[in-house]
């Protein structure tokens, strides 16, 4: 997700997404849910927001586009967030994904690193040739 991926910053998360070369656009997308110990020190907090942001993209499923990997990286405020607003947040967001994934892709600092150490090889999909 680091170096393929495109971010979709919302108020509650940002959605990390990638598109899923393996499989064909028919497939249902992967979904994930990630609150670092930073936001969230007690894990029953942690585990309570991803519950109900779980259950709210439960919802919208048939909305969210297929043949992607979606990663959604929770903030402070989702779990104060009331349920409409969470649910019309991830709406927002999927509904960025198609303009996202045509935009270029920028490097980040970790991706031009690698690529300077020559573990990336030049001419990747994600990669700009050097010139």
């Amino acid at each position: 997700m680091a170096t393929k991926g495109r971010s979709i910053f919302g108020s509650l998360a940002t959605l990390r997404v990638r598109l899923d070369a393996k499989v064909s656009k028919d497939t249902q997308s992967k979904i994930g849910f990630i609150v670092s110990t930073k936001v969230f020190k007690r894990a029953v907090k942690r585990n309570l927001a991803k519950r109900r942001f779980r259950s709210a993209v439960r919802e919208l499923l048939p909305q969210i586009p297929t043949g992607y990997h979606l990663l959604f990286v929770l903030k402070p405020e989702t779990l104060t967030a009331d349920y409409q607003s969470m649910k019309a947040e991830i709406l927002h967001m999927v509904s960025k994904i198609p303009e996202t994934m045509v935009k270029p892709l920028k490097l980040s600092p970790r991706a031009k690193h690698e690529m300077q150490k020559g573990k990336i090889p030049v001419g990747s999909r994600f990669v700009k040739p050097k010139k």
